[in-house]
């Protein structure tokens, strides 16, 4: 194996704690090794600076850049894909769980399917306390994932992609404060990325409470809005505008609710029937 590395694992922290020690063991317990881990500290008070300080002097695979003040995860990924320099990029959350051949799988998997731009794969849904909920399939096709597109096919947390392909189509959005790997995906589509899914979850995504107090209703309107000019931009049915809105239609419901019927609806998720 080169001793250059072939990946980035690419991270944007703001106030990570308590999840961000598990989250960064996971990546450095990783099977394949071979990799540089960029984590972006954007402008944390929480004590997360620190942290990272700490696992940055253990180990020489992680570089810490810190931004002077919080500018959100759209800024800081851009500002990483453009500092970064190997050919592929993996993205990781703060307070999400990789699982330990995450990056081995789909290592492997672009070296013998090397027209494919991006690869993500399943999550296995967790809680504040790591109790699993569930599993959330996605198409594993590019032709379904292209027919899917206007339903966000990708888990972020879980894709790995050609670094060069998405600097071309112009990075992450600097103008979206949420929603932008979905925004990201459509004018991925329009360009003729190739797409792909791997059919076995890669990570633990960390599901709290605190998930719907993030994405308040103007954070659904936020994605509707790129959902809706994504579905012009594809040429999406109309059934596809209307289903778009489900999320601004989740976020009103009372906070009881919302888990319950975002858990009951995933059973009709059209993602999850895909190949």
């Amino acid at each position: 194996m080169s001793n250059e590395p072939l990946v980035t694992v690419l991270m944007s922290v703001y106030n990570g704690l308590p999840y961000l020690q598990q989250a960064l063991e996971s990546i450095l317990q990783q099977t394949y090794d071979n990799f540089e881990f960029l984590i972006i500290d954007d402008g944390s008070t929480d004590g997360s600076d620190r942290l990272l300080s700490e696992y940055a002097r253990r180990d020489y695979r992680i570089k810490i850049l810190s931004n002077e003040q919080n500018y959100g995860l759209s800024y800081s990924l851009a500002r990483g894909l453009l500092i970064a320099t190997t050919p592929w990029i993996a993205r990781m959350d703060a307070d999400d769980v990789a699982l330990p051949n995450r990056l081995e799988l789909q290592m492997t998997y672009i070296q013998e399917n090397p027209h494919v731009d991006i690869v993500g794969g399943y999550a296995l849904d967790i809680d504040e306390g790591d109790r699993v909920l569930g599993e959330r399939k996605v198409p594993t096709i590019h032709e379904e994932i292209l027919r899917l597109i206007w339903t966000n096919p990708f888990i972020h947390g879980t894709v790995l992609f050609r670094r060069e392909s998405i600097l071309k189509i112009g990075s992450y959005s600097r103008q979206l404060a949420k929603r932008q790997d979905y925004e990201l995906w459509f004018r991925c589509a329009v360009a003729g990325v190739q797409f792909a899914n791997l059919p076995v979850p890669l990570i633990y995504y960390r599901f709290t409470d605190n998930t719907f107090k993030r994405n308040n209703w103007k954070v659904a309107l936020t994605h509707v809005l790129i959902g809706w000019r994504g579905c012009w931009m594809v040429e999406a049915s109309p059934f596809a505008y209307l289903a778009v809105t489900k999320q601004l239609a989740l976020c009103l419901l009372p906070s009881p609710l919302r888990t319950v019927v975002y858990l009951r609806l995933k059973q009709f998720d059209p993602r999850s029937k895909a190949k």
